[in-house]
């Protein structure tokens, strides 16, 4: 019963905690943030869990699942656990990634652009890319990004656009402009660099370096480094765990 009482008392907690955290995240990106719902979902299903273990407490819920559900329930719950830790200890790792110096080739990955403005993730990015740049003047830039619906330009020009304005010599850049995703990313900036090139860098936010050189992995890229650009905090938290699912995905449906 003790054991009962505490995980109540948690269950609550978590329950708040991620509708809070919902919020947080409404209020810094806005609803366009994608699977904002999560948090919702997650928030919805502790306070589920809290009612349960409420009314289990104070015996008014007498009807109790079978053993075998609880056993089988119990299994999945642990292995669904130790995934997510497992993935999100190698999301995590990526994110403190030291770049290597003097790479021959940088991709900069693209992210959203409302209007002709980036987005946050995209000026990170962009403000990793003008660093790395000047601190490794021989290093050829990839500025990787298709043009959405809702974008007045391309991402790739975003991005070749703010390194010019900051200095960066335009013969140093090249363009991919027709990608709509990580992989289209990836699979066309390849394709700009000489099979002779020594060393290539993916530059992208912390959280997605992993999926990134999977991805690059996927694509027979293996001997490729990651650049980190910082993760914004708090809604870093939601990028990392989102993270999880996409890595799951390509997991589970692996590049073609």
């Amino acid at each position: 019963m003790k054991w009962k009482k505490i995980k109540r008392v948690l269950f609550f907690i978590m329950s708040v905690l991620c509708l809070l955290y919902f919020f947080v995240c409404m209020a810094y990106s806005g609803l366009w943030l994608s699977w904002i719902w999560v948090w919702l979902l997650a928030g919805g299903f502790c306070a589920l869990r809290f009612l349960m273990l409420n009314r289990e407490i104070k015996g008014v819920w007498k009807h109790k699942p079978p053993k075998w559900f609880c056993v089988i329930y119990r299994i999945v719950l642990v292995m669904m656990t130790v995934t997510f830790l497992f993935v999100e200890g190698q999301i995590i790792s990526g994110m403190t990634t030291k770049p290597e110096s003097g790479l021959s080739y940088v991709i900069v990955l693209g992210a959203g652009v409302r209007g002709t403005t980036p987005t946050r993730p995209l000026l990170l990015r962009m403000q990793c890319a003008y660093e790395y740049l000047s601190a490794n003047p021989e290093t050829i830039a990839i500025a990787s990004g298709g043009q959405g619906a809702d974008e007045d330009i391309s991402e790739a020009q975003c991005i070749r656009d703010y390194l010019v304005n900051q200095g960066i010599d335009a013969k140093r850049i090249l363009m991919e402009d027709q990608s709509t995703s990580t992989e289209e990313n990836l699979r066309n900036s390849f394709e700009l660099i000489p099979q002779d090139a020594e060393t290539v860098g993916i530059l992208t936010n912390g959280f997605h370096i992993y999926r990134s050189l999977l991805i690059a992995g996927e694509l027979g890229h293996e001997n490729v480094s990651g650049v980190p650009a910082r993760t914004l905090f708090p809604v870093g938290i939601h990028y990392v765990v989102r993270e999880f699912f996409a890595v799951m995905k390509l997991k589970l449906v692996p590049v073609r």
